[in-house]
């Protein structure tokens, strides 16, 4: 069996969520501090800018990404009723299971794993219902070939360890490899969804 990194497991978690850029919380945390110290966030060639400014700046910023990110999961929840399509409770509670076995194997909790992320359990499943219901709108008929695999065994076996077998590079290779072509495939459905949809940003 393969091991499976702790930034692996973050990973999976991450891609199950929509983030704010990192950006966002080092400005807020650094404008907080310089506002209660001098009352500006930052000077430019001695020139301030104030608290205002930037906090006017800033909530255009996260307002865009808040309403483009609302819009999308809008859009897919729109399709899936149009065309009936729903994620039971049963397929979350298994993606959760496949996701807390593996963070066991690093000697962690999910409970903590999330709390790390700034994530609740109930924010894992919303994230993993978007996700089955993007996976089954989108239905991606994923074929991968032989000599993918070898290509791919080829250029990467430097990079895992010698005591894997030939028959767990190939299992590693065919499943990064349907993996990208899903998201391919997936990314390709979006893009046309959102061409044939009317989202008004106010």
């Amino acid at each position: 069996m393969k091991k499976i990194s702790k930034n692996v497991v973050k990973t999976q978690i991450k891609s199950r969520r929509f983030l704010f850029p990192l950006i966002a919380f080092v400005l807020i945390v650094a404008a907080l501090y310089a506002y209660y110290r001098f009352g500006i966030v930052a000077t430019v060639n001695g020139a301030p800018i104030s608290r205002t400014a930037y906090l006017r700046y800033l909530e255009k910023l996260d307002k865009k990404v808040t309403i483009r990110q609302m819009a999308n999961e809008a859009l897919v929840f729109q399709e899936a009723a149009k065309k009936g399509i729903s994620v039971d409770k049963s397929e979350i509670d298994t993606e959760i299971a496949t996701i807390e076995a593996q963070i066991k194997t690093q000697g962690e909790t999910l409970e903590s794993a999330l709390a790390a992320e700034g994530m609740t359990r109930g924010d894992l499943e919303d994230q993993i219902r978007i996700q089955k219901l993007v996976e089954k709108l989108a239905n991606p008929s994923i074929e991968i070939s032989q000599s993918q695999i070898d290509d791919f065994v080829k250029t990467n076996k430097s990079s895992y360890p010698t005591t894997y077998t030939k028959e767990q590079l190939e299992t590693i290779a065919r499943e990064q490899l349907s993996s990208e072509a899903k998201n391919t495939a997936i990314n390709n459905w979006f893009t046309e969804l959102q061409k044939t949809a009317k989202v008004v940003i106010r």
